[in-house]
């Protein structure tokens, strides 16, 4: 008999697990915030029986990446890409599968960046992974901002300006590790710009975030 996990069969789930592990234009290894995320907004949105209200802010705890829902004292976390749920609902910790059997896992954005490169764009909210290749001083012009370049997969080169007034600074980044972004992009004749990574305290422009070595920075 197949077994079923919130009405979905196991057997094609394991199939649509399968099919997204054999893409080899995703990588398991990057947009893995970006993925939780979309995963947790799945959730919410079709299980509200159990995550409620919607919007809850992602944290990482514990080497998870974990949503908290304090009306049903639940929590949905994902760790390695496998997604757990922890509540007296499902007698403690529970494993119901890796990320890909609810949502098709997203792309990096470097043809979308240069696409933006090439053809001039600015005002455009972009997301991808990247390797840090030069740090910066701080521009402590006006707002501070933490200033760095990553390299994308592509080669296209970004200059990543991070709000320190309103989101903590990364103090242990170093040459070689590796950035996940949600920003956005301002062009430049060197590839661009990605800033906003944080939240907008208005409440106004969508919020953004870096991610780096499991810890969030809005």
């Amino acid at each position: 008999m197949r077994s079923h996990f919130w009405g979905i069969d196991i057997f094609v789930m394991k199939f649509i697990l399968l099919f997204w592990l054999l893409t080899p234009s995703i990588s398991l290894a990057e947009n893995f915030l970006t993925n939780s995320n979309k995963l947790f907004d799945f959730a919410e949105k079709s299980y509200p029986q159990f995550f409620s209200p919607s919007g809850v802010k992602t944290i990482a705890l514990n080497g998870y990446l974990a949503r908290y829902y304090p009306g049903t004292d639940i929590y949905i976390g994902t760790k390695d890409f496998d997604i757990y749920v922890y509540g007296n609902v499902f007698n403690g910790l529970l494993k119901v599968g890796v990320i890909s059997d609810f949502v098709a896992l997203e792309p990096d954005g470097d043809e979308l960046l240069a696409r933006l490169f090439n053809e001039g764009q600015s005002n455009v909210q972009v997301h991808g992974t990247g390797t840090v290749i030069s740090l910066l001083a701080d521009d402590l012009n006006g707002d501070r901002h933490q200033r760095f370049i990553i390299e994308l997969k592509s080669g296209q080169t970004l200059l990543i300006s991070h709000n320190i007034d309103l989101a903590p600074r990364i103090d242990e980044l170093s040459l070689n590790d590796q950035i996940e972004f949600f920003g956005e992009y301002e062009w430049n004749d060197k590839g661009g710009v990605v800033h906003w990574t944080h939240r907008d305290p208005a409440a106004i422009h969508v919020d953004g975030w870096l991610f780096h070595n499991k810890v969030i920075y809005q």
